[in-house]
C-alpha cells in the first residue's frame, strides 16, 4: 500500500503511458500524436522526460523510429521511400538525414556496409520506480569531490528526520540562505545529515547552501566539509514543489531508497549512517516537476 499522496498528474503512470504509446504507433509523423489527450502541456512533458531519462523527448522517439525502421532496412527488399513513409517520415531525405545524424552513414550505405551499429532500447518504468506514482531513478555511483557548506546544524531526532527535516529545509531557504556569503551555487539546496555514533537516537542536520572556502561563517551559522568519496545516489522526480516535501512523500523516498540500495548491497557497503546529504536545484522547478537528488558514501565490495 502507498503512502497518501496529493491528487494530481502522476509522473510515474504519465510516463507508462507515453512510453506505451511511442512504441505502439512508432510510423507516427508529430510529436503531438503521443502527447493527444495527455493531462499535461507538452513543454512540462518535456521537461519530466529529460528529468526522468536524461535526453530530450524529440530525440528518444526520432531514435526509436529509426531503430524500428533497420528491421525493414535490413530484412526486406523495401525502397528507402517507402520505409521512410512506414516509419512516419514524410519524405525519403528526411529519413536519409535523421539516419546520418543518427548513426553516421545513410540508409544506402548501411545495407551494404556490413557495420554494426549502436541502437537506442525502449525505455521502461518498472515497479521499484514507483513511489506514490512519483518516479526514484537508482542506485547509480557517481565520484563526488570534496566541497564545502555553510548552514543552520540542528539535531534532530531519526524516528522524527522525515517530519523535522523537510521543515528545517523549508525554514532555512525562506529565511537564512540569503545570509551565506558568497554561495557557489546561489540557486542549489543542500541537506547534509552526519551521525556521530550509529548507535545514537539523533543526527546533526544541516540545511545549507556550498561555498568555496569556510573563511567567513555568519554567527549562529555552521561550516562543514563533504569529503571526497565514491557514492550512490538516487534522484526522485515529483509533481510538486520542492517546499510541498512532507513527511509522507519523505518517509516514502526514504523507503524505497533504502530498498532498492539493499537490492545491491552484494556490490557495496553502504555508508549511510554516517553520512547522507539531499541536492534540489530550485531552478529545476517548472511549475509542475521537481526533481531531488540523494547522495551518500559507499565501499566497493571485492569480488
Amino acid at each position: 500500500m502507498c503512502w497518501e499522496c496529493d491528487i494530481g498528474i502522476e509522473p510515474y503512470k504519465l510516463l507508462s503511458e507515453l512510453l506505451l504509446r511511442i512504441e505502439d504507433n512508432i510510423a507516427g509523423t508529430r510529436e503531438t500524436e503521443y502527447l493527444d489527450e495527455l493531462p499535461v502541456s507538452t513543454v512540462h512533458l518535456r521537461r519530466l522526460f529529460k528529468f526522468v531519462f536524461g535526453v530530450p523527448m524529440q530525440s528518444y522517439i526520432r531514435s526509436r523510429k529509426l531503430a524500428a525502421s533497420l528491421e525493414k532496412l535490413m530484412l526486406t527488399g523495401k525502397r528507402v521511400l517507402d520505409i521512410a513513409i512506414e516509419c512516419g517520415y514524410g519524405h525519403e531525405q528526411a529519413y536519409i538525414r535523421a539516419f546520418k545524424r543518427e548513426y553516421g552513414l545513410t540508409p544506402g550505405e548501411y545495407r551494404h556496409s556490413g557495420t554494426n551499429i549502436h541502437i537506442t532500447p525502449p525505455f521502461h518504468l518498472f515497479p521499484e520506480n514507483n513511489v506514490c506514482e512519483n518516479v526514484v531513478y537508482g542506485p547509480n555511483m557517481v565520484m563526488i569531490p570534496s566541497f564545502h557548506l555553510i548552514g543552520r546544524r540542528q539535531r534532530i531526532e531519526i524516528a522524527e528526520a522525515p517530519t523535522e527535516a523537510p521543515k528545517a529545509a523549508r525554514q532555512f531557504w525562506r529565511n537564512d540562505r540569503h545570509q551565506v556569503p558568497n554561495p557557489a551555487e546561489p540557486h542549489i539546496y543542500y541537506g547534509l545529515r552526519t551521525t556521530p555514533d550509529p548507535s545514537l537516537s539523533w543526527t546533526d542536520y544541516l540545511p545549507s547552501m556550498r561555498v568555496h572556502n569556510l573563511n567567513d561563517i555568519p554567527d549562529g551559522f555552521t561550516g562543514d566539509t563533504v569529503p571526497s568519496s565514491l557514492c550512490v545516489y538516487f534522484r526522485s522526480i515529483g509533481n510538486h514543489h520542492y517546499e510541498e516535501i512532507d513527511e509522507p512523500r519523505a518517509e516514502a523516498l526514504y523507503t524505497a531508497i533504502d530498498r532498492l540500495a539493499k537490492e545491491h548491497s552484494g556490490k557495496y557497503e553502504l555508508l549511510d549512517s554516517e553520512l547522507f546529504f539531499e541536492k534540489v536545484d530550485m531552478d529545476s522547478y517548472d511549475g509542475q516537476y521537481c526533481q531531488m537528488e540523494w547522495f551518500a558514501p559507499i565501499i566497493v565490495r571485492s569480488n
